[in-house]
């Protein structure tokens, strides 16, 4: 006799599929997750190794830093600490890869890595709902958008809270399941405590994401919870709260410790003429009139068009690419909400969708009232636009291939599924396009950055640098010899690498604030003759001191360099000792006084 093998059929998704992905479905993740790491590598690493755009990425940067060494999510420059203008969330995620990886540690690959498991998460969240063929969808459309490609290439915290976003929804998902429905009611507490607790950290990320609450709120009252007696919601309410504010707590005391109160704001105390209780950083104006940086349309044309997939067309007449998602995506997104809304049984997806759609409404409404203008702003709340485009062009195509199926079908019916088909191809075209110009692109390499690090093996431990290069990004690139560096001067023309931070404390100071501030060399038009005298002291005490200019990309600046140079020269011997197109290196000796290496 031989024995039947009993198998219990596996376990399913609310889709249909298989709870667990099969081979194929890892290989498609996979083959994405490539083309990922192609598309990010495109987009060239200068601007990521510089930590560009400065303030923004400098300061992620170095917050990460001093919190590995113990200072807090703080500036460290010139021999003083002074407060960062953002949260502590993204530098948070940033130390942790610091602790891992060192000093050699770049922080753009960090932006990355959680670029990649964005899509992954994205992936398995839109499989579980959805299906396969939406999952691959979402996941490649996500992929080829090319505020996110760019992103992903930058220290910055747009796609890191896309990521947090994700893991949360993920939460809201898993909690609303039957599998947490299920007693013992802890492990359903437990899981909304994780939502409460990704949703704080994304607020630390970025504080607008608080608008992740409405979403919460809005799917809460269009999908109630199963449990609906006053003790379970309570509970729930409770266990979201906790988690919530367990990562709010520790900002404020942080802001309590680096600025002096828990509610003031590290914006402020750098830029009060802007963020300070004159300025007008959220307006009505702002809803159609100029905005910065250059955006003369007003936030609501600009952000209207982006969520439609015609965002290029306010851009260079000569490119008209989409920056989020291309306009067919943009129909299938809207043909996914109807499908999804309208399908009966479906409560955990549309649970999801709503929570998705309050949290972008919300936080694409506030940002329409605000001073800046970027479409990266909204990425984080896009991710239920990228299930939607995927769930809706899914369900497109089998409605399409069931008309062509049907020798019954109305006229109407072929035009429609004629038009499903049009869509399809509007699609592929466009994202092959991005591909196409992707892999055309020929990135160029961070001159600076390959200066820095030559330098790097040129100085002498303990030397003093003057220097008209941000100081803490001096910090940053050069911390293995314990350098000290001193401003040249405290003048900020707007060139790439001149001193933002420097700039702005000689601009406090003459508002009043009697801070500590670094010595520059040039405070004005003349030599410090007490920072001068000190440097000089150095010199008569054999300490190496040095000269390190940024190469001037405008006429003025660079007479101003001249002029100070010169004034250097009276007191100083000044030898040239490498020099290319980024930057030059002197050597400072006595007068009269021949230099030695």
């Amino acid at each position: 006799m031989s024995r039947e093998k009993s198998s219990s059929p596996p376990r399913m998704a609310p889709s249909g599929v298989p709870e667990s992905p099969s081979g194929i479905e890892w290989g498609i993740v996979v083959a994405i997750e490539l083309l990922v790491m192609v598309m990010v590598k495109s987009a060239g690493s200068r601007r990521g190794l510089e930590l560009m755009p400065w303030p923004d990425g400098l300061e992620y940067a170095a917050s990460a830093v001093n919190l590995a060494n113990g200072r807090g999510a703080v500036l460290h420059f010139g021999g003083y600490t002074y407060p960062s203008r953002y949260t502590g969330g993204y530098p948070l995620i940033l130390e942790f890869f610091y602790r891992l990886n060192g000093t050699d540690f770049r922080p753009l690959y960090a932006s990355m890595l959680l670029g990649m498991l964005s899509v992954l998460f994205l992936f398995i969240l839109t499989r579980w709902m959805f299906g396969r063929a939406a999952a691959t969808i979402t996941a490649l459309t996500l992929a080829l958008s090319p505020v996110f490609i760019t992103y992903s290439s930058l220290v910055m915290s747009d796609v890191p809270t896309l990521f947090v976003t994700i893991c949360a929804a993920m939460m809201l998902v898993l909690a609303t399941s039957d599998y947490a429905t299920q007693p013992p009611s802890w492990m359903r507490m437990s899981v909304w405590l994780m939502f409460g607790l990704f949703a704080g950290f994304s607020t630390i990320i970025r504080p607008t994401n608080a608008t992740l609450l409405a979403g919460l709120a809005l799917c809460v009252v269009m999908v109630p919870l199963e449990r609906r007696d006053l003790p379970s919601l309570l509970k729930v309410a409770l266990a979201i709260a906790i988690g919530f504010a367990i990562p709010i707590a520790s900002q404020l005391h942080q802001n309590a410790i680096h600025l002096g109160s828990a509610f003031a704001s590290g914006y402020a105390w750098w830029v009060p003429e802007v963020y300070g209780a004159g300025g007008k950083t959220f307006s009505i104006a702002y809803l159609f009139g100029p905005t910065m940086p250059r955006n003369p349309h007003g936030n609501v044309l600009v952000y209207v068009t982006t969520l439609l997939g015609l965002d290029g067309m306010l851009g260079d007449p000569g490119d008209s690419r989409y920056f989020l998602y291309p306009f067919a995506a943009a129909v299938f997104a809207i043909v996914g909400f109807i499908a999804i809304f309208r399908a009966p049984g479906r409560t955990p997806a549309r649970r999801l969708m709503w929570f998705g759609l309050g949290y972008l409404a919300a936080l694409t409404g506030l940002y329409c009232f605000y001073v800046f203008t970027d479409v990266a702003f909204i990425l984080p709340a896009a991710f239920v636009l990228f299930i939607a485009a995927g769930a809706g062009a899914a369900a497109a195509n089998r409605w399409m291939r069931d008309v062509f199926r049907n020798r019954r079908r109305s006229a109407g019916q072929f035009a429609a599924a004629a038009g499903v088909i049009v869509l399809d191809a509007l699609l592929v075209v466009s994202l092959a396009s991005e591909v196409a110009v992707r892999l055309s692109a020929r990135p160029a390499d961070s001159a600076m950055v390959a200066s820095l690090e030559e330098l790097d093996s040129t100085l002498p431990r303990g030397a003093n640098v003057v220097s008209n290069i941000s100081l803490q990004f001096l910090e940053l690139d050069l911390p293995a010899k314990n350098l000290h560096f001193v401003g040249l001067n405290s003048f900020d023309p707007g060139e790439k690498f001149t001193d933002y931070h420097l700039h702005r404390l000689y601009e406090k100071r003459l508002t009043g604030w009697n801070g500590a501030v670094p010595p520059v060399v040039f405070d004005g038009e003349r030599m410090s003759p007490a920072v001068a005298d000190s440097l000089a002291s150095a010199i008569d005490a054999k300490t190496p001191v040095y000269l390190l200019l940024a190469a001037p990309e405008s006429d003025d600046y660079a007479g101003v360099l001249k002029s100070e140079l010169d004034q250097l020269q009276e007191k100083f011997t000044v030898e040239p000792i490498s020099q290319n197109k980024s930057a030059a290196l002197y050597r400072l000796t006595a007068r009269n006084q021949p230099a030695t290496q």
